[in-house]
């Protein structure tokens, strides 16, 4: 660059006739040039001004008018360059200019900051020196020199210092006014290094979802698919290059459940679609897939693209039917094992009320033995507390001889007997009475609870609210009410026990309470106080028995039954 200034010196000093201003002006010229380095080669050069001057008859200098005139456009033009200058070298992007060679003749700021060189050192160096792959540079280069157009190059450049740039070069013809017309290359270098890794990212993304098992899709506005992954040739059968441009509806002859035009009308309002389609496969084979579709928009919120995403649920559709035909034949089965099962039971039912009725003839049994039972105790006991009375007598007789007794006294002996004979048979026909019928049902309890053989005195509550029509129920709660008033005269130590009936919203109830010391746990058992022969009975009419000790103390037995 030196040895061209100083020639271009050179040749200003050997011409004649110029005039200080002109000097100044080349002066001025060579500062601008030396201050924006090898940018300065692309100014123009300027006229020696002689055709700016006027000259005299006398042949002295003159100003005339038109030479005032051509000095303001001489300005302008000096500042529209400078302005020019200072757009070049200040540019964001790298600009450097190379000869036919590809030596560097002109570089910016930006490309010395790129390629970490200084300007005084770029110019004059090959551009090939920057760059990693030479014959790459070199096919630019030849293509500069047949193309009259722009020319454009990806390749790594090698700067100074630092890693390689990953960068592109755009490369057009100029024509250099400061080399008399030489011809440039001005070349804007572009980094690509941010557009790589945004290349890489998306490169990565891709390989991410070409790991989904799901065929992912990408598509158009106009349905053209954009994205094929790996996931979508698995299902399809369609690699990527035969499904990109294609149109997908076409493509895969898709059957959706409701019209396209309504699900693109709620995609476009939800910015979501999801459902099931049908898909066929490059064999043929139609897939059953459930599909969910999204709608990107761009920044200013216009509609770009369509992800789609489908999953294949064809099996779990088949296995679905055939779960539901099982269902069905389950029915089929379930139906006709009721149908088994409701004869079996029907057929349990009337075992169940055959055995009630043994049970019935049991407790008859039961009832005959105690008549049984007390029949003997009036034939033996009592024909044997009678003997005993008569033998008293004898003795009585006998004594006469020896001493003077009392008849009166021995009578007595034989009054207490038959007293006992008495309470013995008013005891059996306790332990047997006649069958007890609903009409009967309340007298017989209140000659139960009348009667002198109880320790504890008794008494007998009706609400107006009880009424009974059936007989068997009503022997039965007649059973029930006699063991509850023997158990809690044996064991309560009661001061009265109140047998009452009434009507609950449950149906009938009966009830047997005492003030005693309650109801001992360790004889609710299986052989307890006749426990289960009222519970048996209670059954027995469709009934439940329940023994409770109240807070207040005692013990109440409580037979609820519907009646």
């Amino acid at each position: 660059m030196s040895r061209h200034v100083n020639k271009k010196r050179r040749t200003k000093r050997d011409r004649q006739g110029r005039s200080v201003s002109v000097r100044c002006t080349r002066k001025s010229n060579r500062a601008t040039m030396k201050r924006t380095k090898g940018t300065s080669r692309a100014l123009p050069k300027f006229s020696t001004g002689e055709e700016h001057r006027t000259v005299s008859k006398n042949g002295a200098p003159i100003h005339s008018k038109r030479a005032r005139a051509f000095q303001s456009p001489k300005s302008e033009l000096e500042a529209a360059i400078q302005r020019f200058v200072d757009l070049y070298d200040f540019a964001p992007l790298a600009y450097v200019s190379f000869d036919r060679a590809g030596r560097i003749e002109e570089a910016n700021l930006a490309a010395t900051e790129l390629l970490r060189e200084p300007r005084d050192l770029l110019i004059g160096r090959p551009f090939a020196f920057y760059v990693s792959d030479l014959d790459l540079f070199m096919r630019h280069l030849l293509y500069c020199r047949t193309s009259q157009r722009r020319v454009e190059t990806e390749l790594q450049l090698k700067p100074r210092k630092g890693e390689r740039i990953p960068a592109q070069l755009l490369s057009t013809p100029i024509t250099s006014t400061t080399r008399n017309g030489a011809l440039l290359y001005q070349t804007a270098i572009i980094d690509l290094s941010e557009r790589k890794r945004h290349e890489q990212r998306l490169a990565e993304q891709a390989r991410l979802l070409d790991l989904s098992n799901d065929a992912i899709i990408v598509h158009d506005l106009n349905d053209r698919v954009t994205y094929w992954n790996k996931g979508a040739t698995k299902i399809y059968g369609y690699a990527p290059e035969e499904a990109l441009g294609k149109v997908t509806h076409d493509l895969l002859k898709t059957e959706a459940p409701e019209p396209l035009s309504k699900i693109y009308e709620k995609l476009v309002r939800d910015n979501r679609w999801e459902g099931e389609v049908v898909h066929t496969r490059r064999d043929g084979r139609r897939l059953t897939m459930f599909s969910r579709w999204a709608l990107d928009r761009d920044a200013q919120g216009n509609r770009a693209y369509v992800l789609e995403t489908n999953n294949d649920i064809t099996r779990r559709k088949e296995a679905e039917a055939a779960l539901q035909k099982s269902k069905k034949l389950l029915e089929k089965h379930v139906r006709e094992r009721t149908h088994e099962l409701r004869v079996a039971n029907k057929e349990l039912e009337d075992e169940i009320a055959r055995r009630k009725g043994l049970e019935g003839e049991i407790l008859e049994i039961s009832d005959r033995e105690q008549q049984r039972l007390g029949q003997e105790l009036h034939d033996g006991l009592c024909q044997h507390l009678t003997a005993v009375a008569f033998m008293a007598r004898s003795v009585a007789l006998r004594l006469k001889n020896h001493r003077v007794i009392e008849v009166n006294d021995i009578e007595k002996i034989a009054q207490l007997v038959n007293d006992a004979a008495t309470d013995t048979r008013d005891l059996s026909r306790a332990l047997h009475r006649a069958d007890i019928d609903a009409a009967g049902l309340v007298n017989a309890l209140q000659d139960l609870v009348d009667r002198e053989v109880w320790k504890t005195p008794c008494r007998l509550e009706i609400k107006p609210t009880f009424h009974i029509d059936d007989d068997a129920a009503a022997s039965h709660l007649y059973r029930i009410a006699r063991e509850a008033v023997i158990n809690a005269n044996k064991h309560a130590q009661a001061r009265e026990i109140v047998v009452a009936l009434g009507r609950s919203r449950k149906g009938l109830v009966l009830s047997v309470t005492d003030d005693g010391g309650g109801f001992p746990v360790e004889l609710n058992n299986a052989h307890g106080l006749g426990f289960h022969i009222m519970n048996y009975r209670a059954r027995s009419i469709g009934g439940c028995l329940e023994i409770k000790c109240p807070k207040k103390g005692g013990t109440r037995v409580t037979c609820l039954f519907a009646g």
